[in-house]
């Protein structure tokens, strides 16, 4: 077959950089969507422009990482800086197409595994930069999880409905009690609808183990933030109405959950099966 070709180890390195390069192309793409997406601006229409000039963006000038470097991070048109978060969201959508391709092969469910990494990536930096999680970003996933089972040999179809519905209702009834108990909302629907997509592609069993993963990056990062960085305030675009709560250190100590969930769901998704299980057999 075709893609025991692409798979064997003959073909391995010009594979990879194949997948390497659609992975940086799609990076591209996703600067796009995580600009637009928060404006309500169309994702194909117009061109690509300068945000300062609105110098219309050549095609030479747009390749992945190349022309950042050749442009010197600056404007061809206007000379203002372009962020280097660019190249770098490209760079990372590249490696992990990469990892996708070495953990999956060049499969039928790669291209689902390629569609779940770009689309939690594009949702983790928009949810990092203004605290919004697009439900027309997230929620096509959980439908693409259940085709992706169909092709795939470690997750069945009713295995990835099931952990959609464990992830979201786990965290929805994580909501209701804290609410319940406290009056203060401590978690949006956006974390809800980011952890049904994660299930819809793992299942329901390793739900815990990416909450915890997840839970301790956001720590982590929650310390470094206060105590190295001395962030008095993390999600700047949280105000005390959206978390019912008139305390100011209840506004000082929120923290952004959904690009932790993200890290988690990824890290899950990416790592072999077998250590997998066997994390989830010793601990849970």
């Amino acid at each position: 077959m075709m893609f025991d070709i692409f798979n064997s180890e003959a073909f391995l390195p010009f594979t990879t950089v194949a997948v390497l390069i659609f992975g940086m192309l799609t990076g591209s793409f996703l600067n796009v969507v995580i600009y637009r997406i928060p404006l309500g601006k169309s994702i194909v229409f117009p061109p690509s422009s300068c945000t300062t000039c609105s110098h219309k963006i050549t095609w030479y000038e747009n390749i992945p990482v190349i022309s950042w470097i050749f442009l010197r991070g600056k404007c061809s048109g206007c000379g203002q800086k372009i962020s280097a978060i660019y190249p770098m969201i490209e760079l990372l959508n590249g490696f992990l197409y990469v990892l996708a391709f070495l953990r999956f092969g060049v499969s039928p469910e790669l291209p689902f595994v390629f569609y779940f990494l770009s689309a939690l990536t594009a949702t983790a930096i928009i949810d990092f930069k203004s605290q919004d999680v697009y439900s027309l970003i997230v929620l096509p996933l959980i439908v693409f999880g259940v085709a992706r089972a169909f092709f795939s040999t470690e997750i069945s179809w009713l295995e990835s409905l099931v952990g959609a519905a464990v992830g979201g209702g786990i965290l929805l009834l994580a909501i209701a009690i804290f609410y319940i108990v406290t009056k203060k909302i401590g978690m949006g629907l956006g974390d809800v609808y980011i952890l049904a997509a994660i299930g819809a592609f793992t299942g329901a069993k390793f739900i815990p183990l990416i909450l915890l993963t997840a839970c301790l990056a956001g720590i982590v990062f929650f310390f470094i933030a206060k105590l190295i960085f001395r962030k008095k305030i993390i999600a700047h675009n949280l105000k005390k109405e959206d978390l019912n709560t008139d305390n100011e250190k209840d506004l000082e100590n929120a923290i952004y959950f959904g690009p932790f969930l993200v890290v988690a769901g990824i890290i899950v998704l990416l790592c072999p099966s077998m250590y997998l299980n066997l994390i989830v057999e010793i601990n849970f």
